[in-house]
């Protein structure tokens, strides 16, 4: 009976530790093999809000490897612009530990090898509670991250999403931490991962609405 009553209380623990955060942190970016993702891509003329192009990207989750003794699951990410003409084709070599999901190593589509990057390149840094914020650099660039809810509901073409991460991020130059030249909003469902992306840039004019059209588990 007593095993019984403590089984019951750590479901009803449990319970109430999911309903508090909606979902498990390890739960949004799934690196399941095999798994798949279609987007669709709008860009806007900041000011006006005219659509001025279109795109789509197709993302696939490879079988895990090792590279350099680390394991990995190769993500590939192929953009097309126009919708049918690949203009772009990238392999990520994602690494899921205690600290997060990170980017160890890239490869184009020309490059006989993967290149290892400067510093990990961090997708999700752990913990993905309300308000915690990490930064890093990239291209030049300093991204600020800050985690804005876990209860987010998004709507895309794909369907309606509930309990979504969002995480905020803001980039500037290294010669000026002050100014941000470009935001990012970046929402993550459970079990699916990325659903969505606006990306606004003010010195350009431009902005860039990603959206998750159909994924297959």
């Amino acid at each position: 009976m007593r095993k019984l009553l403590f089984g019951l209380m750590v479901f009803f623990i449990l319970s109430l530790s999911l309903s508090s955060f909606g979902a498990s942190q390890d739960n949004y970016l799934p690196l399941t093999a095999g798994m798949t993702w279609e987007f669709q891509h709008t860009f806007l003329d900041l000011k006006t809000q005219k659509q001025v192009a279109a795109a789509k990207s197709l993302k696939e989750n490879l079988a895990p490897e090792e590279l350099q003794g680390v394991k990995v699951t190769p993500q590939v990410f192929s953009f097309y612009q126009p919708a049918g003409q690949l203009k772009q084709k990238t392999k990520s070599f994602i690494v899921q530990d205690a600290s997060g999901f990170h980017v160890v190593a890239r490869q184009s589509l020309n490059e006989p090898e993967p290149t290892f990057l400067p510093e990990k390149f961090y997708i999700l840094k752990f913990p993905l509670t309300k308000g915690a914020s990490w930064n890093q650099s990239a291209g030049g660039l300093i991204i600020k991250n800050t985690v804005e809810s876990r209860e987010e509901t998004v709507q895309v073409p794909a369907g309606t999403f509930n309990h979504c991460l969002l995480v905020k991020k803001l980039y500037f130059h290294k010669k000026d931490p002050e100014h941000a030249v470009q935001e990012g909003l970046f929402w993550f469902a459970p079990e699916v991962g990325n659903v969505k992306v606006v990306l606004k840039n003010s010195p350009e004019n431009k902005e860039i609405i990603q959206e998750l059209v159909s994924f297959q588990k």
